[in-house]
């Protein structure tokens, strides 16, 4: 489906010429039939002009279809398309949040938070890409409660769309929050907001996953939070 939008994006001018040269043709061909129809005086000329008028007429009434498709699918389907196809499938309940006891079952070796944030903060710094990739609020290793803004870097060549999700620490779920496909820049790098108020309390993952306009993905950004509990 990917490669039907791009090949209208790519061709869009020459679709709209072939199709405007097409329906020129066929709008001549229905005022000369309208007029022979208008015209006719016998029985049999009239019904053949009628019949030629009514063929054109159809043809026209399809390459407009057409155009107007072309139309739509360039300027609303397929930007739509590429935001919701990537999110389509990650998205699920939040009731589906892994409980509490997944986050007592860590590793041995990493029996207390502290730990297992430092490992996960040397991870993020392999995918995150300052200028590029990048969280810049929360920081790694912030504490966070209730309703937070989410505030980041992206700004790649060729950008075709990113997402930023959340999961728990030895979990292979990840919860999509939101995503674009346009840059961010210094002026303007609020991503969006997230609620946490109804996560459990306790060491989070948030992750920012990039991909080109060719479906190529970047090198993914994951920093270590924790979340508190709601302010009572």
């Amino acid at each position: 489906m990917r490669e039907f939008f791009q090949f209208l994006q790519d061709y869009e001018i020459w679709i709209y010429a072939v199709l405007g040269g097409i329906g020129l043709i066929f709008l001549r061909r229905v005022i000369i039939s309208f007029q022979a129809w208008r015209g006719a005086v016998f029985g049999l000329e009239k019904e053949s002009a009628q019949r030629r008028f009514s063929s054109n007429l159809t043809v026209m009434v399809f390459i407009g279809l057409l155009l107007i498709s072309e139309l739509m699918l360039v300027s609303f389907v397929s930007p739509a398309y590429e935001i919701l196809k990537p999110l389509a499938t990650p998205t699920l309940n939040i009731l589906a949040t892994p409980t509490v006891e997944l986050v007592v079952e860590v590793p041995q070796e990493a029996m207390t938070p502290t730990p297992l944030a430092v490992a996960t903060l040397v991870l993020g710094q392999e995918g995150c890409v300052p200028g590029q990739v990048e969280w810049i609020s929360p920081e790694a290793g912030e504490e966070v409660r209730g309703q937070i803004e989410l505030i980041g870097t992206v700004d790649v060549p060729s950008l075709g769309f990113y997402k930023y999700e959340y999961s728990q620490p030895g979990s292979d779920t990840w919860m999509t929050i939101a995503g674009g496909n346009q840059p961010t820049t210094p002026e303007n790098n609020l991503l969006g907001e997230w609620n946490t108020s109804q996560l459990v309390p306790g060491d989070y993952l948030l992750r920012l996953v990039v991909m080109d306009n060719q479906n190529v993905a970047f090198p993914v950004c994951i920093i270590p939070i924790r979340v508190l509990a709601p302010n009572p």
